[in-house]
């Protein structure tokens, strides 16, 4: 075989099979409950900042939402409700993840 003639390997990046109602129940079940849980444990730590006026629990409440709560709602609200391919969702889901480890990270090892 030529070079211009080599066979190719194609791998499918898309899912096309949704699966259940159960399934997709169940996914968006865990997404809400993800988000809300990350929603309460910012909030306490937004009220530690308040109450003790520091700086450090403001960036882990910050982190927290932006580890948590963000990307729930854009994985969930850009892949419905945009054009977007997946893998673009999946970028910018992670690189919110990716900022709120970082906020997390402040938190606990920048100078204040």
């Amino acid at each position: 075989m030529s070079p211009l003639h080599a066979p190719t390997l194609q791998i499918a990046l898309q899912v096309t099979e949704t699966g259940s109602n159960t399934q997709i129940t169940l996914v968006f079940a865990s997404f809400v409950v993800s988000a809300l849980l990350g929603l309460f444990i910012a909030r306490k730590a937004y009220q530690g900042y308040r109450r003790n006026d520091s700086t450090p629990m403001l960036f882990l409440a910050i982190g927290i939402i932006l580890l948590t709560a963000v990307p729930a709602v854009f994985s969930f609200g850009l892949s419905t409700f945009t054009s977007l391919p997946g893998s673009m969702v999946v970028i910018v889901t992670n690189l919110t993840e990716l900022a709120g480890l970082v906020a997390i990270a402040y938190s606990l090892y920048g100078r204040f």
